[in-house]
This record gives C-alpha cells, sequence and structure tokens, in this order.
C-alpha cells in the first residue's frame, strides 16, 4: 500500500465548505401595521435579541470562511509535501470544527493527521489519531486502511488484516483480498492465505489469469505436494507462467523423492529461459541423490558462480569431487570452504564441520596423515560425528604406528557410541 498514493486519492480531495446561508426569515421583520411597530410593542431587549442572533449568524459564515482557506491552505501544503505547513493549518481547522455539529469534517482532519504522522514514522501518534476517527465516524474507510499500513509497519500482522478486512467491509473493494492472502502467507497461515485469495478471485468474476498458478503455489507451501503439481501442471504451456511451473514441479517431485522427475521439470525450466534462483543448486541435489556425480557437480560449480548458496554449494561440490577420488581437488573446495572469510560488516558463519571431516577422509585417502589427524581433531572438539571422528582418527594413528593413540581412540568412540 502506497500512502503517498492515498493522500493523493483521499487527502487531496478537498471537503468543499460553504458559508451557512443566511436565511430571510431570520433576518427580516415581517411587515407589520404601522400602529402595531411600537417601542412598547417591541421591547429593547427583544430587539437586542435579533441582532445578535443576526450577529452569531455572521460569526458562522466567518468561521466557516476560515475552515475552508485553512482547509484548502493544508491540502496544498500537503500536497506539496510541506508537512509542517500542513500540520499548522489543521490545527487552525481544528479550532472551527468540532465532532458534535460536523463529524465527518472532524473525522477528515484526524485522517489526514494521521497520514503525516505515518510519513514522519510517528506510528503510536497515528494510531491515536485514527482511533478518535473511528469514535468520531465508525465508517471512516479510509481509516481503517491507514491503521492496516501502521499496524504492518509495526509487524502486528492480525491487527493489519482484521483492519484490511474491516476496510474491505466498508469500502467493498474486494480486489484487497489479494493483500489479505499475502498478510496471512507472511504469518504462516496459509490456509487463511488460500481463503482470502479465493475470495479475490470471486470480487474479480473469476477471470483471473494467474489463479491457478497461486492454488498451485499454496497447495506447495501446505505440503500437499501432489495436489500442486496438477495445478501447476494446467501452467505447463503458459508462454508467462510455463518456465515458473516447472520450476515449481521440479520443487515439489525433489521433495516427494522423485529425483528424476524433477531433474526433468528443472531441464524444462531452463529449456524455457527460467532463470530462477536455486535452479542449479536444487538440480545438483538431485543428480547427487542419484550418484551422478560428474552432472552434480557441474550444477554446483554454476551455482557457486551465480547463487547465493555458495558454502553450501561449494561443499557439495567438494563431495562429489570427492566420491569420483579425485581427492586433491576435493581438499582444495573443501579448504576454500574453511578458509573463506566473511565480508566486511556481515558476522562470521560458523563453518559446516563436515567440510573437515570429509577433508580428513580426502588426506588420509592421500596420505597426508598429520592433515587428517588435525582435522579429525576439529571435529572431535566440535563434538561432530564423535563415534566416527574417534574412530577415523584412530585408523591414522594405525597408518602412523601410534598404537597407544589408536587404542585410546578406539575406547573413546566405543564409549561415545553407548
Amino acid at each position: 500500500m502506497n500512502l503517498k498514493k492515498l493522500i493523493a486519492a483521499g487527502l487531496t480531495a478537498g471537503m468543499l465548505l460553504t458559508a451557512a446561508p443566511v436565511l430571510a426569515e431570520e433576518v427580516t421583520v415581517e411587515e407589520a401595521p404601522a400602529e402595531e411597530v411600537t417601542v412598547e410593542e417591541a421591547p429593547a431587549e427583544e430587539v437586542a435579541v435579533e441582532e445578535a442572533s443576526g450577529e452569531e449568524q455572521a460569526a458562522v459564515v466567518v468561521d466557516a470562511q476560515k475552515l475552508d482557506a485553512s482547509y484548502t491552505l493544508a491540502l496544498n501544503a500537503i500536497n506539496a509535501e510541506d508537512y509542517d505547513t500542513a500540520k499548522e493549518y489543521l490545527n487552525v481547522c481544528f479550532a472551527y470544527c468540532d465532532p458534535v455539529s460536523n463529524p465527518m469534517m472532524y473525522a477528515d482532519l484526524l485522517l489526514k493527521r494521521a497520514c503525516i504522522d505515518v510519513i514522519e514514522e510517528k506510528n503510536d501518534m497515528a494510531l491515536l489519531q485514527l482511533d478518535a476517527a473511528i469514535r468520531v465516524q465508525p465508517d471512516l474507510a479510509d481509516a481503517y486502511l491507514v491503521r492496516t499500513q501502521v499496524y504492518a509497519a509495526l509487524g502486528n500482522v492480525d491487527a493489519a488484516i482484521e483492519n484490511l478486512e474491516k476496510y474491505i467491509e466498508l469500502s467493498q473493494d474486494t480486489s484487497l483480498y489479494e493483500t489479505v492472502a499475502q498478510l496471512n502467507e507472511a504469518k504462516g497461515d496459509i490456509e487463511a492465505a488460500e481463503a482470502a485469495y479465493a475470495k479475490y478471485v470471486e470480487g474479480a468474476g473469476g477471470e483471473v489469469e494467474e489463479a491457478g498458478f497461486q492454488s498451485g503455489l499454496y497447495k506447495m507451501q501446505a505440503g500437499q505436494l501432489e495436489q500442486a503439481i496438477e495445478a501447476f501442471e494446467v501452467y505447463a504451456e503458459d508462454e508467462t507462467y510455463g518456465a515458473g511451473a516447472a520450476y515449481n514441479i521440479g520443487i515439489c517431485k525433489m521433495n516427494l523423492g522423485d529425483y528424476a522427475g524433477a531433474v526433468e521439470a528443472f531441464n524444462t525450466c531452463s529449456d524455457k529461459g527460467g532463470a530462477f534462483e536455486g535452479l542449479y543448486y536444487n538440480r545438483g541435489v538431485c543428480h547427487l541423490m542419484n550418484a551422478e556425480w560428474e552432472t552434480a557437480a557441474a550444477d554446483f560449480t554454476k551455482s557457486v558462480e551465480s547463487e547465493p548458496y555458495v558454502d553450501d554449494a561449494r561443499y557439495n561440490l567438494a563431495i562429489c569431487q570427492m566420491q569420483q577420488e579425485d581427492y586433491e581437488t576435493a581438499v582444495a573446495t573443501f579448504t576454500t570452504l574453511i578458509d573463506a572469510q566473511p565480508a566486511e560488516g556481515e558476522e562470521a558463519v560458523p563453518v559446516n564441520d563436515g567440510a573437515y571431516y570429509y577433508r580428513a577422509v580426502c588426506n588420509a585417502a592421500l596420505g597426508n596423515l598429520d592433515a587428517a589427524v588435525a582435522d579429525y581433531t576439529v571435529c572431535i572438539d566440535h563434538g561432530y560425528e564423535l563415534a566416527q571422528s574417534y574412530y577415523q582418527r584412530a585408523q591414522v594413528y594405525a597408518a602412523q604406528g601410534d598404537t597407544e593413540a589408536q587404542n585410546a581412540d578406539l575406547q573413546a568412540s566405543l564409549s561415545v557410541a553407548g
């Protein structure tokens, strides 16, 4: 939701104030015979009352003009994004407007003041203004819309949803059920998100091109993978959604353990020009699970070069190299992963202990026994695969002829294995 659009649509649409008309019968005296118009029959105090009434009417006109002028100046200042000036004129407006005699105008002033507070990131103040506006005018739809934005900014998704649904009820703008769906999705309530999206589609007359695709996404997030695949298959040949449908089918099949089917879907996505983040990594995982080491390594290499999953992709690449008995390359890849420094200003991320473990395996295979012992020791210090790490280090000690260390590690391995 764009607050500036709201200001443009709602806040600049000035409420035209009309000076209160002075009715003829209130300022004229009925014609009467000359003899009846005497001081005695029209006491001085009664004449004074009539004169005071006229002054009151004039004052009403002046106040209305002041309100109209101040309101217009406030709108002009809002349009110019001069919010300090706008607040000054809105304060003047409050002096000439009260919630009893002119509730609509009073609520409108509170709404505009709240919008300025939102722009100035004074959300608590904005909520106070909006609450007051709703007390004065409970059916002020835009107040609920702005409250939606404030609560969303504050991270109170439930309140944002409640207020947006109230806005939809008052305005009948069912297109915003799509936003309700997004808010429910953000809080992890996929069932509510799907229900809200169905209302959006219904309000649009059912003619929403991506409705079935979105339904597939909801089913995928809800773990209904086979139903999601069916929904996406409808879009397989669609020019706009075809590549995305293929990618999502691949994700679903990968999670179902159908790695060959997932690879086929990812290939279709690639053939259709899909460039989704994770395409190479996920296809690489599927190849790895099928023990297609060389093909998997190619995908993980591309993932390292172009996707954000660098550490995981590099780790899996090294595993593929190890499985192909290319131990030297695997050691180099594991070492790059272990030695990688976080970017400046970023917090250090713990290295996957498996990198030390499998680098030790590769070093042992290459005869780099001291290096293997050092890496197994790191794993033991970190509590990683303790039984296996003690056992494998015992084998290295045996190769080095250190029987005492070998026996100690074998005993430790039995102890931690339970």
